[in-house]
């Protein structure tokens, strides 16, 4: 059962639900899966995590996963139409996870926890578009923690990213559709725009279609001090999943485990 906590009116709602139906072809959902699970099981072990909340889950890849490694989850997210895509997963493998649709203001009443662990990965936390409201996020996280408890972050490397404008961030082609994810850069407001675009041929037509939500590209260094701020600490940076280290120059994406006091 997926319980509603109806978000502010806002864009990103809106640009998940439009996203929900080709979002496991574009992120390869299925591959993932013997991918990133050998990594999952050590930090479940070594971060005894019997117990998890999944802050903007999508359809479900990491709730998923770590229901499979004995976590019990609840899973969050704004969007209706990828909670939907999560339940239907769940049925199919079945696996018992609590879903509840509500942005992260809502989380100390819907799931006030304490959790084990709370999860927020695949670039959620730049849809903030301020550092007020990440810094009330995270703040959120520590509540519903336990003491001791992990957070697990996972967003892209801004570093890299502001420093070489890079503007492609990436392509797949699934089942004929290809598509591109880009970035535009609004240095006025200082955010980027993140843009897919889904190309897709039928017989000899061509069919496009464009989607944007604003991000705020957030660096290393602000948030490792704003998770200070925040009270954390044991603050690690790694470049993946895979824990290697974080090269700001080099590494795809920035991954941060901290604790709570």
């Amino acid at each position: 059962m997926t319980e509603n906590k109806t978000p502010p009116s806002s864009g990103i709602p809106a640009f998940y639900d439009s996203l929900a139906p080709d979002y496991d072809d574009m992120t390869g959902f299925g591959k993932r899966f013997v991918h990133e699970k050998p990594f999952f099981r050590v930090l479940v072990e070594n971060h005894r995590m019997a117990t998890a909340l999944d802050a903007g889950c999508g359809t479900g890849f990491h709730s998923l996963l770590l229901a499979q490694l004995g976590v019990r989850v609840i899973a969050v997210d704004v969007s209706g139409e990828m909670l939907a895509r999560l339940e239907r997963h769940a049925s199919e493998m079945k696996l018992d996870i609590r879903r509840v649709r509500s942005d992260f203001q809502g989380l100390k009443e819907l799931a006030p926890g304490p959790f084990d662990a709370v999860l927020c990965m695949g670039n959620t936390l730049p849809h903030l578009l301020g550092e007020a409201d990440i810094r009330m996020a995270l703040t959120n996280f520590s509540a519903i923690l336990r003491p001791g408890g992990t957070l697990l972050l996972q967003i892209l490397n801004y570093d890299r990213i502001l420093a070489t404008r890079e503007r492609i961030q990436g392509a797949r082609e699934s089942n004929g559709v290809t598509f591109v994810r880009f970035y535009d850069f609004d240095d006025t407001r200082g955010l980027v725009h993140f843009n897919i675009l889904r190309l897709e041929k039928k017989e000899d037509r061509l069919t496009t279609g464009l989607i944007t939500v604003p991000l705020l590209p957030v660096t290393s260094a602000r948030i490792v001090s704003i998770l200070e701020e925040c009270g954390y600490r044991q603050i690690g940076t790694f470049g993946s999943i895979a824990m290697d280290p974080f090269n700001p120059s080099l590494s795809k994406d920035l991954v941060i485990i901290a604790a709570t006091q």
